[in-house]
């Protein structure tokens, strides 16, 4: 996938006075963060990251920032958001050139939900993630997206990391013990009946026994 390029400008000038110059001039304040330590503080376009903000992939697309003629590739690590607009007013960029793993969040996307055999009898998917911490070998093995097949889940049943299909040159950040999502609910009134049915049997023969005597 071709990375997308925004435009940037290096800040020489720091400070709040700054940082509202900037946003008065429709652009966000940004850091590139390096390995050696020697940070980079630029301002980027805002309806130019905003377009790819809300697509959702902010935080698992590779990004091109051109910076007076050269071109870097990163990675959002951290978005602010302001509390009222949600819209974004500082982000953090990880250099990808700078670590042998690249770290992202992919979205999950939750599929076959119209297949599911736990949903069908009567459960609710209860989704606790919406994304997951990944590390990528590289920036082309960096994914948008990791699908989660409910397919067969039945009610009661979890999702957890250990669960995730992942692509090639992806691993998960964490141990895979933490929870993604699980089908809640009752079953089908079919299956309730079946159930009470099975148990009723043997209280109709015990009574059935005792009349005869």
């Amino acid at each position: 996938m071709t990375a997308v390029v925004l435009k940037a400008e290096k800040r020489e000038k720091l400070g709040s006075l700054q940082t509202k110059k900037i946003k008065k001039e429709g652009k966000i304040p940004a850091i590139i963060y390096v390995k050696d330590g020697n940070n980079v503080n630029i301002s980027i376009d805002a309806k130019e990251f905003e377009h790819e903000y809300f697509k959702g992939n902010a935080k698992s697309s590779v990004l091109e920032l051109e910076i007076a003629g050269k071109k870097t590739k990163v990675i959002a690590h951290n978005i602010d958001l302001d509390p009222v607009s949600d819209r974004p007013i500082h982000v953090d960029f990880f250099n990808c050139a700078d670590s042998k793993t690249i770290k992202a969040q992919p979205k999950l996307n939750f599929i076959n939900q119209d297949k599911s055999v736990g949903l069908k009898r009567g459960g609710v998917l209860h989704i606790v993630l919406r994304k997951v911490a990944v590390l990528c070998e590289s920036e082309a093995s960096v994914p948008t997206k990791i699908d989660v097949d409910v397919a067969p889940l039945h009610v009661g049943q979890k999702v957890r990391g250990s669960d995730l299909v992942l692509p090639a040159g992806v691993k998960l950040a964490k141990k895979p013990s933490f929870l993604v999502a699980s089908i809640i609910g009752r079953a089908s009134k079919a299956e309730d009946d079946k159930a009470a049915g099975g148990a009723a049997a043997p209280a109709a023969d015990a009574k059935a026994a005792a009349d005869k005597k």
